[in-house]
């Protein structure tokens, strides 16, 4: 798994030209903008001379007949164990139209958890470890983290997210907000410098950070987790954002030691550092995965008490469990 930043178009529109594009891509970007950004890496895909002004091959894909570009889910809703069974009877066909290769885009921006999540996503490895010759596969979400392991180590990363967090976070700044705390909430921000700044005023949203931070770098063991569940439930409307806030500053550890220049919360590198010191790189990305769980829990109505206290326990132990 390698992760690339910025002009998702110019990176691999030189993987192609030179020959080194991988056969398995995840593209992270904005739910508003991921279709396009999709629909720009299967341009770039059969057409790697793309460009604004288009050509037939790009036109065709950009309007949606071009028969070696195949979308799913076929529903347009949630991706199925149906819709990877078609992908891969298709991906042993010859291209039909007029280029060499056929491309499979996977949207998997609502599907990448929930009900059915790893089913499909396990469907799908065997045809990721072992593509066919002039496949090409581009599963888009919102969250890299939110996909499998196993997903995520078959294919390459591009993630278009950094700029626009970078941007909210110099807009506030610009506003004359302190940078610490601009970055904190222009990476959930989703990036509107609107909502970043709404955030900002929610003092609850800000200590729900800090205590995220502080479990990480300083939970020792389970005999001190009573302490934290009681500051992660002691807002219970707030419960929510402490979830996204571990499971940023985790995928924060993750990245500082794979491509240390795609990190969002430069100005916390010392809390970054502690908790790549306290969880390897195995516990750091299961703990995300128990993160994502308890979050749907929660949204299906579970009980806060009983999710924090489980996911509090089950964090420590993989803590312990996966030192290496």
């Amino acid at each position: 798994m390698t992760f690339a930043d910025a002009n998702v178009d110019g990176l691999l529109q030189r993987s192609f030209a030179e020959g080194c594009a991988a056969h398995a891509y995840v593209v992270q970007g904005s739910k508003r903008t991921l279709p396009e950004l999709l629909r720009r890496c299967a341009m770039v895909a059969l057409c790697p001379n793309h460009s604004e002004d288009g050509c037939e091959v790009c036109r065709k894909v950009k309007t949606g007949v071009h028969q070696d570009v195949v979308w799913f889910p076929q529903d347009g809703k949630r991706l199925t164990v149906a819709d990877m069974n078609m992908l891969v009877e298709e991906s042993y066909k010859r291209p039909i139209d007029d280029g060499d290769a056929r491309v499979f885009v996977v949207d998997a921006s609502q599907s990448a958890s929930g009900v059915g999540a790893d089913v499909w996503q396990n469907k799908l490895l065997k045809t990721l470890e072992e593509p066919n010759p002039d496949v090409y596969i581009f599963i888009g979400v919102t969250d890299v983290f939110s996909l499998l392991p196993t997903v995520r180590s078959r294919c390459q990363v591009l993630v278009q997210s950094r700029a626009s967090e970078k941007q909210v976070c110099d807009e506030l700044c610009r506003r004359g907000y302190d940078r610490k705390k601009a970055q904190i909430v222009s990476a959930v921000s989703g990036g509107s410098a609107e909502s970043a700044e709404a955030l900002l005023s929610d003092l609850a949203v800000l200590r729900s950070f800090e205590t995220a931070s502080e479990f990480l770098t300083e939970a020792a063991s389970t005999k001190y987790a009573l302490p934290f569940v009681s500051k992660m439930l002691a807002d219970r409307d707030h419960f929510a954002w402490c979830l996204d806030f571990m499971a940023l500053l985790l995928r924060e550890s993750v990245v500082y030691r794979l491509a240390e220049n795609l990190c969002v919360l430069d100005e916390y590198g010392e809390v970054t550092q502690k908790i790549c010191q306290n969880y390897s790189l195995q516990a750091a990305e299961v703990c995300i995965e128990k993160i994502n769980c308890a979050k749907r829990r929660l949204a299906e109505g579970g009980n806060q008490t009983v999710i924090a206290d489980s996911l509090i326990a089950a964090m420590l132990e993989v803590k312990y469990r996966c030192r290496i």
